[in-house]
């Protein structure tokens, strides 16, 4: 259910940031499949919810969102950190995982997003 609060001259920014697979990306308990993603973002052009909107995705096989199944006239720009079938490789993992003196036991950032 999209429940974004927004109208025909809306910027919207999507960023996600966590683990992926082909044709998906993965929340703690739930997945988003591409097909249901396009599902939605088609639903906000009709609904003219959006002018411009901007999808940055960080996880591996991220690019598989959108390869042939976004089109190129609903005003969309995609980008991920991996095409459909690569990694995206975490940095600032452990060792280097200190936030505040802490290891938190989580890399602080990706590859795609430091470079």
């Amino acid at each position: 259910q999209v429940i974004a609060k927004s109208n025909s001259k809306s910027k919207v920014f999507i960023n996600f940031a966590d683990h992926g697979a082909p044709g998906l990306i993965a929340f703690p308990s739930k997945y988003l499949y591409a097909k249901d993603f396009h599902t939605t973002m088609m639903d906000m052009k009709a609904k003219e919810m959006y002018n411009e909107m901007t999808v940055y995705i960080e996880a591996c096989e991220s690019g598989s969102m959108f390869e042939n199944i976004l089109e190129s006239d609903v005003n969309i720009y995609a980008t991920t950190a991996a095409n459909a079938h690569e990694s995206s490789w975490g940095w600032y993992c452990h060792p280097q995982d200190m936030v505040q003196g802490k290891h938190i036991g989580s890399c602080l950032g990706d590859e795609y997003s430091i470079t």
